[in-house]
């Protein structure tokens, strides 16, 4: 017979098919029971009813109902040709497999019809199950991969060695330092803001230094801004004074240029705490200039003793005055522009604050003044005049170290203050245009009016701003006003008149002036001009008042704005004008780069100022020109950090960190100043130098003569500590180049380096008994210096080999 599931034929008398196990209808109802059964003989076209069920198979029922999907149940003994997945409880009545001895498959024939023992398990909830931990391992997996794609959860800070990675790649394989900018391309590739701050550092400027407020491998919110730190070289991070020494070794110690710590007396401990550092050459905030690098830092250490107290800075100016009166010194005051916090209080002294200075010596403080006091500064009160006390042209009181953001910095000196006429004089040598001020062995000086060839600014309907009452002032070259040029670099008729000309000719040709010939050619140029702007000066007024340029000042107004508390100046930039130069075509032609000075042309011919203040174009006061001669003071006793090395000649190490302690300039002199030879020691241990002689012709000084140059160069191979604090340096006398030599010792003048020996290096204060020199170093300081003493008060730096002394030597 034919299965009516699967079609497949099978036996007359089989009960279930061979294939997929379903119940013939055409089937023997049973082997035992009666014929007359319930299950008897089969009649045709009457088997029995069938129900669907899911999986296709029928399954019959007690009362003959087939279910469609389940296999019936099979007879004692017997077994379905395919296993089931389990039994099927009996319909209620059915016989039991227990009653009818069955194994495993209950219900026969003579019982009734066979229910269903066995059915597939309900795999629903399994695969269900499954397949919700396959969709939370894949989302699991997702979200881990978008995380470290950074599709959420932030950006990644990158560490510095990817992106170095990347900089010798695109360097074709050659190692690079990883610069600022390497990271904030990086950085901004990301989606992030990037601010960028210059930090003091022994990396070389541009390296980038880290990360502000992070570190490398931390997520940051995506959008927002990362403070990178670019490396600004070495230099006094802004905050160190007042500071104990102990917390700024370490920081100190990185910077890779020597560190030398330095005594310096303070009265009252109170106040100032001993270790407390009270001064620093950069000063604070400021960059070691690069021409200065291998002389290094040096830092002022509080210790208390007698004297000029570091203390005195800050204190009020007439409690200052008669303190040191009541110890017997003889006092002097003169004003100095300050910062809001310093007005009326003294703010530099000479001698330096912190100098041992004897009672009865002289003293002058400087005290902060604001824009109140600029024209008192610059008022003449000691002159008897017949015009009562008049406006000066020049004075002292903008002395000192003026620096912007980006470390540049211009240093104003100050002579002649204690002169019986005038206020003092700021000097002016070279200019930042490039152009020698220096007339007949003497410098210029900077002027705010025309005040030179006449005693007083002459002329109210000038526009100087020394004349007006926003307290601001120009400085400029006094040959500004006056000068005018012929196609060079020197300015002529600095005497205040065109005599002279550009032909040579003083141009007259009866009792007449011929312009036209002497003249030809003749130019005004924009040379120097600052403008300075104390604290309390109305910089609003002078704002609108049309001063500056006006797309200069509209670009300002965008950007951050300069700090007020602070006196600041501005340096006149000839890179921003397109033009700066005019043909002089007459005599009385206004010089447009200069103010105007009431007589020829008016205000609207005068260029206008740029750039217009702001936080970057300023350069504010950070020194007011008190110096100190720091290679004189005693060394301070530091303690360094172990693994880092100040190079201040008293951390005992060997190598290249010695050799940071040594270096510096020196210089073995005669004592008429003839002839010199300076070496400048590297923190490497190289050095370079020169022997320099005067040459004098008639009625010239040494000083002003020409000079001979003879220079060298070589190294120091080893530096090892010597009992007296000091190296004994060993050079290499292979390495020696010298650039004219001769065998004639008595014109050698490379004698004090050649040969190249043993050299000690000693810190000042070392007694002359400790030093282990075949040189006879004292003899030689007193005769060229008529100091005696047991030591001698700079870093000594001593030759065996060409049996030379030299000294620890600054410009």
């Amino acid at each position: 017979m034919f299965c009516d599931q699967c079609g497949m034929h099978n036996d007359d008398g089989a009960r279930f098919c061979g294939r997929c196990g379903a119940p013939l209808t055409g089937a023997v109802g049973g082997t035992t029971g009666s014929a007359d059964g319930p299950t008897g003989s089969h009649r045709p076209g009457a088997g029995p009813r069938t129900v669907p069920m899911p999986n296709g198979r029928p399954v019959p029922l007690a009362d003959g109902t087939v279910l469609d999907g389940m296999p019936a149940q099979a007879p004692h003994g017997g077994q379905p040709p395919v296993p089931m997945p389990g039994p099927v409880p009996s319909p209620a009545g059915g016989p039991s497999p227990a009653a009818n001895g069955s194994s495993g498959t209950p219900g026969t024939p003579g019982g009734g019809p066979a229910a269903a023992t066995a059915a597939p398990r309900n795999r629903k909830p399994l695969i269900i199950a499954i397949v919700a931990a396959l969709a939370i391992v894949a989302a699991a997996l997702v979200a881990f991969l978008t995380y470290r794609a950074e599709v959420w959860g932030g950006k990644t800070l990158p560490d510095p060695a990817s992106i170095a990675k990347e900089v010798t790649d695109a360097n074709g394989g050659k190692a690079s330092a990883v610069k600022a900018k390497d990271v904030t391309d990086a950085l901004k590739a990301k989606g992030l803001t990037t601010k960028t701050v210059k930090v003091y550092s022994g990396q070389d400027v541009g390296t980038f230094v880290g990360y502000s407020g992070a570190q490398q491998g931390q997520r940051v919110k995506a959008g927002s801004t990362v403070t990178v730190e670019e490396s600004a070289g070495p230099g006094v991070p802004e905050g160190t004074v007042g500071k104990n020494v102990d917390q700024m070794t370490e920081l100190f110690a990185s910077m890779g240029v020597p560190i030398h710590y330095k005594k310096i007396i303070v009265t009252d401990t109170k106040r100032i705490p001993e270790n407390q550092i009270v001064a620093t050459y950069p000063a604070d905030g400021q960059g070691v200039p690069e021409d200065r690098l291998d002389d290094g830092i040096d830092i002022g250490v509080a210790v208390k003793g007698d004297g000029i107290g570091a203390d005195i800075i800050g204190t009020d100016k007439s409690k200052a005055q008669s303190d040191l009166e009541s110890q017997g010194y003889d006092v002097t005051l003169h004003p100095r522009l300050a910062s809001k916090a310093n007005v009326g209080k003294i703010v530099g002294s000479d001698p330096a604050p912190g100098s041992d200075v004897s009672s009865g010596a002289s003293v002058t403080l400087y005290y902060g003044i604001d824009a109140s006091g600029v024209k008192d500064a610059y008022t003449d009160t000691k002159s008897d005049s017949v015009y009562g006390d008049g406006l000066l042209g020049s004075s002292a009181v903008a002395a000192g170290t003026w620096c912007n953001n980006a470390g540049d910095c211009i240093t104003f000196d100050a002579k002649n203050e204690d002169s019986q006429y005038g206020n003092g004089q700021i000097p002016y040598g070279q200019g930042r245009d490039g152009i020698d001020y220096e007339r007949n062995g003497y410098d210029d000086m900077l002027i705010a009016c025309d005040a030179v060839q006449q005693a007083y600014c002459s002329n109210k309907q000038a526009g100087y701003l020394i004349d007006g009452d926003t307290g601001a002032f120009e400085l400029m070259p006094h040959q500004s006003l006056t000068g005018y040029f012929c196609g060079d670099d020197t300015p002529k008729g600095g005497d205040g008149s065109f005599l002279g000309g550009c032909t040579g000719d003083y141009g007259y040709s009866g009792g007449t002036f011929d312009f036209d010939s002497v003249m030809q050619g003749a130019q005004y140029r924009m040379q120097d001009m600052y403008v300075v702007v104390p604290v309390g000066a109305k910089l609003d007024q002078l704002e609108a008042n049309g001063y500056f340029d006006k797309t200069a000042l509209a670009d300002a107004k965008k950007a951050k704005a300069v700090d007020t508390t602070r006196p600041f100046l501005l340096y006149r930039d000839p890179k921003q004008y397109d033009k700066t130069t005019v043909d002089i075509t007459s005599m009385d032609m206004q010089n447009p780069f200069v103010p105007y000075n009431g007589y020829s042309g008016d205000e609207a011919g005068v260029t206008k100022f740029k750039p217009a203040p702001t936080d970057a174009s300023a350069y504010y006061l950070v020194g007011t020109g008190t110096s100190y001669d720091w290679s004189s003071l005693p060394d301070a006793q530091v303690k360094q950090p172990s693994a880092k090395q100040s190079g201040n000649g008293s951390n005992g190490s060997t190598g290249t960190a010695s050799f940071k302690g040594v270096a510096g300039t020196y210089r073995w002199e005669n004592g008429d100043g003839s002839d010199y030879t300076e070496i400048v020691v590297k923190a490497d241990g190289t050095f370079s130098g020169k022997n320099s002689v005067a040459n004098p012709g008639p009625g010239q000084s040494n000083a002003t003569a020409d000079r001979v140059e003879s220079k060298f160069q070589g190294k120091f191979k080893s530096a090892k500590k010597n009992d007296a604090g000091g190296y004994d340096l060993q050079c290499d006398a292979d390495a020696l180049k010298l650039a004219d030599s001769t065998s004639d010792k008595s014109s050698n003048p490379y004698w004090a380096v050649d040969p190249c020996t043993t050299w000690h290096w000693y810190p000042a204060g070392t007694p002359y008994d400790d030093m282990d020199t075949k040189v006879e170093v004292k003899s030689w300081l007193v005769s060229v210096s008529g100091e005696d003493g047991d030591s001698w008060k700079t870093p000594l730096l001593i030759n065996d080999g060409g049996k030379a002394t030299f000294q620890s030597y600054r410009q």
